[in-house]
């Protein structure tokens, strides 16, 4: 079985007032660099970027799956060199997680509408 590192989730608290998706996604794509690109925010289990519903009721706590770029490999020093950056914009990040491939098959869920 081959074991794939393709990307990570980091969770944040960010409580800015209008909580806006579009806002937190243009920071973390400025601190975002190398191999891991920003694919999809949810909030309480629900896509909010991109093309989220505006409607749609945020709390504090985001998820944030950055997953590789195009044709790119990930390695852990690709995460921590995320983190580093991302340690920078000033956002509280919380928790990671891993997402890994099993001989090509996800092993972790599908964010809504990915």
């Amino acid at each position: 079985m081959t074991k794939t590192l393709v990307g990570t989730d980091v969770f944040f608290e960010w409580a800015e007032a209008d909580r806006d998706p579009q806002a937190l996604a243009e920071k973390l794509q400025a601190h975002a660099t190398g191999a891991l690109r920003l694919n999809m925010i949810t909030n309480r289990g629900v896509k909010v970027w991109p093309g989220g519903q505006q409607e749609t009721r945020r709390a504090d706590h985001w998820r944030c799956r950055f997953l590789a770029a195009e044709g790119q490999e990930v390695t852990h020093a690709d995460v921590v060199a995320l983190l580093s950056g991302l340690l920078d914009s000033g956002l509280d990040f919380i928790k990671t997680e891993h997402l890994y491939t099993f001989d090509g098959v996800p092993g972790f869920s599908m964010g809504q509408g990915q």
